[in-house]
C-alpha cells in the first residue's frame, strides 16, 4: 500500500554484498550453530560468542563514527518446504535453506541498510560499514537538507532467548507424507463434484533461527516454526465458473495443519465453489448488510488497518491521520491489532525493532485511540512504539505492519440481527478487492452471500461487490456479534513485502452500504 518507502520523511539507500569466502575463528561459531536445527538448542557458550561479537561490530560502527546515532541487525536463517499441486500435477516440491544478515544505521538524520547472505562474523563490520556509509552519503545530499529529524522512540534494551516448540516438528514429517496429504486434500475436493474442474493447493511449512540486535543493548535470539495450506478450486456448470477457496496456517507446528483435518478444508473449498454455480446475482442499491467473521476481519484489516499505520499518517496518506480521541466508528466497536494470540497466523514474540509483542487497540467503543508504530513513528508522532516493525526477512527494511486484526465482541446474537430487517444482504467471505487510504475509499468483493427478506436467509447471491468510505461505514455500523472467531488467514503486501497475518471477528452489521454484482 502506498508508494516505496524506507523510514519517514528520510532519504534512504540499500547495499546488497555478495558472500565472501572469509572465515575466522568466530564466523565458524555462527556459521556451526547456523547449521543447528531447532532439535538442538544452542549451547550457552555459542551464543555467548554470537553476542560478543555482534556487540563488537555494532561498537565498531558507532563509536568510530560521530554522526551515527542508532544501529541495529537481524542475522537469519530459514528453512522452507513448498509443494503446489495444480489439477494432479506436481508443479513444485522443494526444500531450500536461506540465511543472511540485514542491518541499519542512522547517520545524523539518514538512514542506510544493507543486506547480505554472508553471515560470517568477519563480514558483519563491513556490512555496517556500507549501511553508515549510505546513510552518510544521503546526510549530505542536496535532497536531505530539509528532511525532518529522525526521532527513535526510546526502548529498554531486551535480552531473551526465545523457542517456541512445535508438537510435531515439520522436519520430522518427510517430504513424501507431505505429499501424500496434499494429494489426497486434492482427491476429496475433486471427487466432492463433477462440477470440480481445477483444484490447486499450496503447501508451506518453515522454521525461522533469528537473532536481533542493536545499540541500545538488546540482544534476542528466537526460533520459531511456521506452516500454511490454500485449497483454491473452480466449478463449472455450462459457461458459469465460480471459485472457492479455503485457508489454515499458524506459527505453530505440523499439528496445526492436522487438527483441521486437511481433505476436509479442501472439500468445504469445492462445496462452495459448487454452492455458487446456482445462485443469483445482487440487487444493486444501498442496503442494510451483515458481515460475516472473515468478511468483517478483512474489511477492518484493509479499510481500518492500513490506515492507522503511522508511515501512512506521517505521509499525509491517511484518512485518520489528526483524528486521533474522535468518535469515529459505532460506539460498540472496538478493534485492536494483537500479534501476541498464540496459534495465530499473525503471532511473533518480537517485533523486527526489538519490542516486545503486544496488543494494541485501535478503537476503543467508536474512539480512534492509537495508531500502529515503529518506533520511528512512534517519535515523529510523541507516541509509544507499538510493536508492528515488520520485515519479511533479513533483505528488507522494517514496515509499519499488522498482525493479526481483531474486532471485540459486541452483544448481539445472528438471529437477532436479522430479526429486523426487512431486506438486506448477508455477504460472506473475502475474495478480493482494493482500499484507497488517501481517500478512504474501498471496493471488495464477498465471496458468497445471502438475501435477508423478512429476517430470514433467502436466495443465494454470486459476485457480491461492497463498495463505499471507510470513515461512513464505521460509522454507519449498528450491531456487532457476541460470536468472535478466528476469519481469513493469508499474507498481508505492502512495498513489495509480505508477512503473514489474520483476523478474529464477530458479525457486524451495517445500516447502509453499496452493494453490486457482476455477471458470471
Amino acid at each position: 500500500m502506498g508508494p516505496p518507502r524506507f523510514e519517514l520523511g528520510t532519504t534512504r539507500s540499500s547495499a546488497e554484498r555478495s558472500p565472501s569466502l572469509s572465515y575466522g575463528p568466530a564466523s565458524f561459531y555462527l556459521n556451526f550453530i547456523s547449521l543447528f536445527t531447532y532439535k538442538y538448542s544452542p549451547t550457552f557458550f555459542i551464543l555467548y560468542m554470537m553476542e560478543e561479537e555482534i556487540k563488537k561490530a555494532i561498537d565498531f560502527v558507532v563509536s568510530k563514527n560521530a554522526g551515527v546515532r542508532y544501529a541495529d541487525i537481524r542475522i537469519e536463517k530459514g528453512s522452507a518446504t513448498v509443494i503446489e499441486l495444480r489439477d494432479d500435477v506436481l508443479r513444485e516440491m522443494s526444500y531450500g535453506i536461506d540465511q543472511g544478515v540485514g542491518v541499519r544505521v542512522c547517520y545524523k538524520n539518514s538512514w542506510g541498510f544493507s543486506s547480505s547472505n554472508d553471515i560470517a562474523f568477519t563480514r558483519l563490520k563491513d556490512t555496517f560499514e556500507d549501511a553508515m556509509n549510505i546513510g552518510r552519503a544521503l546526510s549530505l545530499s542536496a535532497s536531505n537538507k530539509h528532511a525532518e529529524a529522525v526521532k527513535i522512540a526510546h526502548s529498554e534494551p531486551k535480552k531473551d532467548y526465545f523457542k517456541l516448540k512445535p508438537k510435531i516438528n515439520p522436519d520430522d514429517v518427510s517430504i513424501e507424507e507431505k505429499k501424500r496429504m496434499v494429494k489426497e486434500v486434492h482427491k476429496a475436493a475433486k471427487k466432492h463434484s463433477p462440477h470440480i474442474k481445477t483444484v490447486s493447493i499450496l503447501y508451506l511449512d518453515g522454521y525461522e533461527e533469528k537473532i536481533y540486535a542493536d545499540s541500545d543493548g538488546s540482544y534476542i535470539v528466537m526460533e520459531t516454526p511456521a506452516v500454511f495450506m490454500r485449497v483454491r478450486t473452480v466449478a463449472r456448470k455450462g459457461n458459469v465458473l465460480q471459485e472457492g477457496t479455503e485457508s489454515i496456517g499458524a506459527v505453530a507446528g505440523f499439528e496445526a495443519i492436522e487438527e483441521e483435518n486437511p481433505e476436509v478444508v479442501g472439500v468445504k473449498a469445492a462445496d462452495k465453489a459448487v454452492r455458487l454455480l446456482d445462485a443469483d446475482l445482487p440487487p444493486p442499491g444501498e442496503f442494510t448488510v451483515i458481515m460475516d467473521n472473515k468478511l468483517a476481519g478483512v474489511f477492518m484489516h484493509e479499510a481500518l488497518g492500513h490506515s492507522a499505520e503511522a508511515d501512512h499518517v506521517l505521509y499525509g496518506e491517511s484518512i485518520l491521520r489528526g483524528k486521533l480521541g474522535e468518535e469515529i466508528a459505532y460506539e460498540g466497536l472496538t478493534v485492536a491489532d494483537d500479534p501476541t494470540i498464540e496459534l495465530s497466523h499473525g503471532y511473533y514474540r518480537y517485533d523486527d525493532e526489538g519490542m516486545k509483542s503486544k496488543r494494541t487497540e485501535i478503537i476503543k467503543d467508536g474512539i480512534l485511540v492509537s495508531y500502529l508504530h515503529t518506533r520511528e513513528t512512534a517519535g515523529r508522532l510523541e507516541a509509544i512504539p507499538t510493536s508492528n516493525a515488520r520485515a519479511a526477512d533479513y533483505s528488507e527494511v522494517p514496515l509499519v505492519r499488522m498482525s493479526n486484526t481483531v474486532i471485540e465482541e459486541g452483544d448481539w446474537n445472528f438471529e437477532d440481527m436479522r430479526e429486523d430487517m426487512p431486506f438486506g444482504i448477508y455477504a460472506k467471505g473475502m475474495r478480493g478487492g482494493q482500499v484507497d487510504t488517501v481517500r478512504g475509499e474501498f471496493q471488495f468483493s464477498a465471496e458468497e452471500a445471502f438475501l435477508i427478506e423478512k429476517g430470514a436467509l433467502s436466495k443465494r447471491l454470486k459476485n457480491v461487490s461492497l463498495s463505499g468510505r471507510t470513515l461512513d461505514v464505521l460509522k454507519n455500523i449498528d450491531a456487532v456479534g457476541k460470536d468472535k472467531k478466528r476469519g481469513s488467514i493469508g499474507f498481508c503486501g505492502k512495498d513489495g513485502q509480505e508477512v503473514p497475518v489474520s483476523e478474529y471477528a464477530p458479525h457486524v452489521r451495517v445500516k447502509k452500504i453499496l452493494v453490486g454484482g457482476a455477471s458470471s
